[in-house]
């Protein structure tokens, strides 16, 4: 089940993974990049993978990509890019992994590189494996395992490769998550964007990026926005109009909805309040951040899923934590 807003989070790594796809192979895999002939193209098997997919278990939020490539000795490769949120420990994770990996190998006779990039892990690079054996019999599968939390921030800021700047993001979500600091991230994350020589669409994508990730309220996001054209004017820059502005505010705004609104519907229909009311909650983390114990109470109250749909509409639109408190607790639902 997708639960808050999985979906768009689906979107927003989808679109850094077919964007930068050659990046992100020579950031995490420098020696498979040399390997790879990238002037015949690159496929992705989205086809492939949906069939081979399950419905994810409660709580998981992740992207599956299975890719495939050529190799300058003209042969295949298949590669499958596994991108997790994890807000807890996860003891089946590397099954899942296990699974996938089996299930593609099944069905197409194909060798395959797994890697798994786990965006709130700090264990940096490491190999992750499953084992299933029984009396000296059985099997032991590794993958290549990437936590993004152990990426060094200084590094990141002097490595060129547009990957480096989105796990320079994507860490900075988790800790202005908790230090109520995402507006100053987000400015000093966009002008160390200028500094680097990206192309127009790639400085789009990861301004995109951001947005998904350090959401603002409207005051912020405008005064986000004032500085973001300053810079590109003493840059000479123009790469984000006005009219790309709004329409990647837009998009976030509506895959944030839709995302969220799916995912409560799923709810309702499998018969479960208590998902439901799950969802609400953790569509609230991702709004506002950290979120008070009296709120999360008057939540789980909750019996009616009209309740709960009026709420999600009032997530989406109230500009702060405090204005929802407020109407929240004023009973005016």
């Amino acid at each position: 089940m997708q639960d808050k807003y999985s979906k768009y989070f689906d979107e927003s790594w989808k679109k850094i993974i077919e964007k930068f796809f050659p990046y992100l192979i020579d950031f995490f895999l420098p020696e498979m990049y040399i390997d790879i002939d990238f002037s015949k193209g690159v496929s992705f098997l989205d086809k492939e993978m949906k069939q081979l997919s399950k419905v994810s278990q409660k709580g998981a939020k992740h992207v599956d990509k299975l890719v495939k490539v050529y190799l300058k000795s003209g042969g295949e490769q298949w590669i499958l890019v596994h991108i997790e949120v994890q807000s807890y420990k996860d003891k089946d994770f590397s099954k899942r992994m296990f699974r996938y990996f089996y299930r593609i190998f099944d069905r197409h006779d194909k060798e395959i590189v797994s890697m798994a990039l786990l965006t709130n892990s700090k264990g940096g690079v490491s190999k992750g494996n499953y084992k299933l054996k029984a009396y000296g019999s059985g099997v032991e599968f590794e993958y290549l395992s990437f936590g993004l939390m152990g990426y060094d921030r200084k590094k990141l800021e002097e490595d060129d490769n547009p990957i480096a700047i989105v796990i320079l993001t994507s860490q900075e979500k988790e800790l202005a998550k908790r230090k109520g600091k995402r507006f100053d991230t987000k400015l000093y994350l966009a002008k160390h964007l200028y500094i680097k020589n990206y192309s127009s669409d790639e400085i789009s994508a990861i301004i995109e990026f951001m947005d998904w990730s350090l959401p603002l309220d409207d005051p912020l996001d405008d005064l986000f926005w004032e500085q973001l054209r300053e810079i590109e004017g003493v840059k000479k820059m123009p790469y984000i109009t006005s009219v790309e502005r709004k329409a990647i505010k837009r998009g976030l705004e509506q895959g944030i909805q839709q995302g969220i609104q799916q995912g409560i519907q799923q709810g309702i229909q499998q018969g479960s309040l208590k998902k439901s009311i799950e969802m609400v909650l953790e569509a609230l983390d991702e709004r506002f951040g950290k979120i008070p114990s009296n709120i999360i109470d008057s939540i789980k109250l909750i019996k009616d899923e009209d309740k709960l749909r009026v709420i999600l509409r009032r997530i989406i639109n109230t500009n702060s934590l405090e204005e929802f408190s407020n109407w929240i607790n004023s009973g005016e639902k």
